[in-house]
């Protein structure tokens, strides 16, 4: 692994970002911090209830962004055998793990001095 890709150098540790890249390309893209603090929040959920609680995107978008965040492990998609055939969405262990990692760093980015003009008129 190339000196590059190790950037983060903490008291005597060096770690690699490296190995975070197919996580952090998927919680980038658009919607996916939303789901695991949706699903974070509310535990299992079906596709509408998130599709009515995430600004209504496109269906088609949702359903991709939960497909990649199902591929990388973070969330769950279960099929409830009922009438009609219902799916829940919930976090994993993994999916849990990394929404309590990011609570200190979107907690850091509402501290005032964080908030850029076009955040400031969004909060009023």
């Amino acid at each position: 692994m190339s000196e590059k890709a190790c950037m983060i150098k903490v008291v005597g540790r060096t770690i690699c970002i490296y190995p975070s890249q197919d996580v952090m390309r998927v919680i980038g893209k658009r919607y996916s911090l939303l789901l695991i603090g949706l699903l974070g929040n509310e535990g299992a959920t079906s596709f509408n209830d998130i599709l009515a609680n995430c600004a209504k995107p496109r269906p088609s978008l949702l359903s991709k962004r939960l497909e990649e965040l199902q591929a990388l492990g973070l969330i769950k998609r279960e099929v409830v055998i009922d009438k009609p055939l219902r799916v829940r969405y919930s976090l994993t262990t993994k999916g849990a793990q990394l929404r309590e990692l990011l609570i200190p760093l979107f907690s850091w980015l509402e501290r005032p001095e964080m908030m850029t003009e076009s955040a400031e008129r969004d909060k009023s």
